[in-house]
């Protein structure tokens, strides 16, 4: 009988000790923050113009008689939508990029061999005053609620008195100031 219950009890006890192993154990594992920032956004960018290219096409290196001397217009537009005059009344607009070197309000073409010297990209807003880049906003826009349609020109701008034709690609991004 002894032995009965000795097995009896070894039949039990091997589950339990088996199922002693299997316990939840709760370990700390580190911290977790969470950091952000809401903006009240005047406006976006459509996405469109957020990487835009603006074709300035063939011009003639014989056009250009003196620095200073421009071609052709050529217009494009960047568009805001969601625009809330609630956050902000107007929009300024900075053009960064690499400046010419003899003429720092308007963007390189950059140097090398096949390169076009002796120009630059000269950049307009919509009454034809050139904006410097890398420079402050030069004038503001007001903001109306929904989509906003900022109208610029560029033009090719001599920056000597020779230009030498060659590849004229120039590469600016922007910024936009909400007052």
């Amino acid at each position: 009988m002894l032995k009965t219950r000795l097995g009896l009890c070894l039949l039990f006890i091997a589950p339990l000790s088996i199922a002693g192993n299997k316990w939840n154990v709760t370990l700390p594992g580190g911290q977790m923050r969470f950091q952000g920032e809401l903006i009240a956004e005047a406006c976006t960018v459509e996405a469109g113009d957020r990487q835009l290219v603006v074709r300035m096409g063939q011009v003639s290196s014989n056009r250009f008689k003196d620095a200073g001397d421009d071609a052709d217009p050529v217009p494009f537009s960047l568009h805001l939508q969601d625009c809330n005059p609630n956050v902000s009344d107007r929009v300024g607009i900075v053009f960064h990029g690499v400046a010419d070197g003899k003429n720092p309000d308007v963007l390189s073409v950059g140097e090398g061999e096949g390169i076009a010297s002796g120009v630059g990209i000269a950049l307009f807003d919509e009454q034809g005053q050139l904006i410097p880049i890398n420079s402050e906003p030069q004038s503001w826009k007001p903001l109306t609620k929904g989509t906003r349609i900022l109208q610029f020109v560029a033009k090719y701008r001599a920056t000597g008195n020779t230009v030498i034709g060659g590849a004229a690609n120039a590469q600016a991004w922007f910024s936009l100031t909400y007052q």
